[in-house]
């Protein structure tokens, strides 16, 4: 049997296999490669402006030890990597990307204060897909008071699914070690949704980064939706994926 919805393509930091990751180029590569949704990391400033940066601070992308965190947003944008903002706003991600373009947020500074201003930014935006990934179940239950978006709970801890669903949440994220067999058995016979991050956690490769055979397995398991470094690669390694049961 044949899924009759292929798994949703969702561009870890953007076409980041091809382009710096959480820039405009990445954005708009993954746009024109048709992934279904966007990944951007969000952060604040010291100033209170949103910036789209996985790490918290800048060592790894431009060998700078600052935090985000401690830094002003005008401070910040000087600093440059291949050509961009190491940690563009995201106001510019809103610029680049058309209205139509599905976008998931990962939530990496959970505050209160940051999860209103983002609410209010992508409201304020006049998008009608975005999608709120969340870490924390304090942060589901607060986030949902605030919109009625779809939020994808990205858990430390994948036993706590239940509680994410209760707490109004739509999407559950597993890690691809965590998506056993067993495992996304349980949760579609509780019909829960599930998207997968692959690579990391217990494979050779890095976050994003796909083994075809996993990914295929995966995807026959019922996971619906990927988040991969390479969504044109992965689209065409998913195409005509046999199901084992009945979605």
């Amino acid at each position: 049997m044949v899924q009759n919805t292929p798994p949703s393509i969702i561009a870890h930091r953007g076409f980041s296999a091809r382009c710096r990751e959480n820039s405009p180029a990445a954005w708009l590569a993954a746009t024109e490669a048709g992934a279904d949704l966007v990944e951007v990391d969000i952060r604040m400033t010291r100033d209170g402006t949103l910036v789209c940066c996985h790490d918290g601070d800048l060592m790894r992308l431009a060998e700078r030890p600052e935090a985000i965190a401690a830094m002003d947003a005008q401070e910040l944008a000087a600093i440059v990597v291949d050509g961009a903002a190491a940690a563009p706003p995201l106001s510019l991600l809103f610029s680049v990307l058309p209205e139509t373009q599905a976008i998931l947020f990962d939530v990496k500074d959970e505050r209160p204060q940051v999860l209103d201003l983002l609410v209010t930014a992508a409201q304020a935006s006049g998008r009608a897909d975005v999608t709120y990934g969340l870490h924390d179940i304090a942060s589901v239950r607060h986030v949902r008071t605030r919109t009625d978006a779809r939020i994808l709970g990205l858990l430390r801890d994948a036993d706590d699914a239940e509680p994410f669903f209760a707490a109004g949440g739509d999407i559950l994220r597993l890690w691809e070690v965590d998506a056993t067999a067993e495992r996304l058995g349980t949760l579609r016979r509780r019909q829960r949704p599930v998207w997968a991050t692959v690579g990391h956690h217990g494979t050779d490769r890095r976050v994003g980064d796909f083994d075809p055979l996993s990914l295929r397995r995966m995807a026959a398991h019922g996971v619906s939706g990927f988040l991969v470094n390479d969504p044109v690669a992965a689209r065409d390694t998913l195409s005509n994926v046999p199901s084992d049961s009945a979605a």
